[in-house]
């Protein structure tokens, strides 16, 4: 993507934040920043298409729906298996990240997984699933205690909005 004017870059700002609860956010989107509708939505797409944006979703919450075993999963991947590794993990619905991490040194593990899990139960399964399909096992397990903070990422600091 060519660099990004003004109004894209307010837009992107716009949708960093989340969107109101509303009928119509494209609409007042568009209202606030002086696009139409259909602009805002054009410039979306485009945003997806060049890679800038992957999608639009919600940030759910898992505890607060049934889902009361989460665990950061840590794995050792052979660096000639983790496109192949990655994507079978990835293509998991209990999975909502996988990552492919430098090992710090000291440390073992270089793919790292956010498994999200109704019971412990179910979360050995999907970890016994996931072995049988990789053939690798868990180096680590780190289950969630209690989440501390969980906000959508912001990209422009306030010193870039002054300048």
């Amino acid at each position: 993507m060519a660099e990004m004017s003004i109004k894209e870059r307010n837009l992107l700002k716009e949708l960093e934040g989340g969107f109101k609860l509303e009928r119509s956010p494209f609409k007042r989107i568009a209202r606030e920043l002086g696009y139409t509708e259909n602009e805002v939505i054009e410039t979306i797409k485009k945003f997806r298409d060049s890679g800038v944006i992957r999608r639009i979703g919600i940030a759910v919450r898992p505890e607060r729906i049934g889902q009361s075993s989460n665990a950061l999963v840590i794995w050792e991947v052979p660096a000639d298996r983790v496109e192949e590794v990655g994507a079978v993990m990835a293509a998991r619905q209990e999975i909502s990240h996988c990552y492919d991490r430098e090992t710090p040194i000291g440390w073992t593990g270089n793919l790292f997984t956010m498994v999200h899990a109704k019971e412990e139960a179910h979360l050995t399964n999907i970890l016994n699933e996931l072995t049988e399909a990789t053939g690798l096992h868990p180096v680590k397990i780190l289950r969630t205690v209690r989440e501390l903070k969980k906000t959508s990422m912001r990209y422009f600091t306030q010193e870039e909005d002054e300048s």
